[in-house]
């Protein structure tokens, strides 16, 4: 049977890194936090079970046979004051996802996320997170590629603006890194 991977959650502060994990983990960590804000690196395994009650629908569509046991969930700080807890979390990881605020975009905390992933060889997804505050969207408890459908015209818009806005950042943050180690 393989090893359970582990998967670090990383971005800035208040992207909802914790309250993501605690829609997984069905906890509420968040609840006890200062300000709701992550003072420290946590670690949760979370069994196959879990995910896939939490998940299924998700899992169904991939139409793909999973065999690992579950998943081990590093949790880290987005705080600036937190920099070598990220980078515990990150350096350890087999596969990291990187949280967005949608409105917020990139922030000094998520490039120096992006950073630690890549000076880490830490494969990494970006998860854009909030979509269900901004102006106009309809709540539902279905996956995004649905409820997107159900979405009056201009939230649709306004959600593609805010997802190239946030691809165009990430871009930018990628060539700047590699023009800064060029001249290392």
């Amino acid at each position: 049977m393989p090893r359970q991977p582990i998967l670090s959650v990383l971005g800035h502060v208040n992207a909802g890194k914790t309250s993501f994990l605690d829609a997984i983990r069905e906890s509420r960590i968040t609840e006890g936090e200062a300000g709701q804000i992550t003072q420290m690196i946590g670690a949760t395994e979370v069994p196959f079970e879990t995910l896939e009650e939490v998940c299924g629908n998700l899992l169904k569509s991939l139409g793909t046979e999973i065999t690992i046991p579950g998943i081990m969930f590093i949790d880290t700080p987005g705080h600036a004051a937190f920099s070598s807890l990220r980078k515990r979390g990150g350096s350890i990881s087999d596969i990291a996802v990187l949280v967005v605020d949608v409105e917020e975009g990139i922030q000094p905390q998520t490039e120096e996320a992006i950073n630690i992933l890549k000076d880490s060889n830490t494969p990494f997804i970006v998860a854009l997170n909030k979509i269900d505050k901004m102006s106009g969207w309809r709540d539902g408890k279905e996956l995004f590629s649905k409820a997107i459908q159900k979405q009056q015209d201009y939230v649709q818009q306004e959600v593609d603006q805010r997802i190239y806005e946030i691809m165009g950042e990430l871009n930018e943050s990628t060539i700047s890194r590699k023009k800064s180690l060029s001249y290392l």
